[in-house]
């Protein structure tokens, strides 16, 4: 059992700093996309709040 539980914890721990590596080798992706969700939440809401005035 505890030799499954290690096993666990590296696969793990080795997931998890892969998709750190992976985040900052493409920050500015990341970034610009992020970024474009905002902008389209935002969109959504100001229209969705602007039809129920009206």
């Amino acid at each position: 059992m505890r030799e499954f539980c290690r096993k666990v914890k590296v696969f793990f721990k080795s997931g998890i700093e892969s998709v750190i590596a992976f985040c900052k080798k493409n920050k500015k992706t990341i970034i610009r996309l992020v970024g474009k969700l905002v902008i389209y939440i935002c969109k959504t809401v100001i229209e969705l709040f602007l039809d129920d005035l009206s």
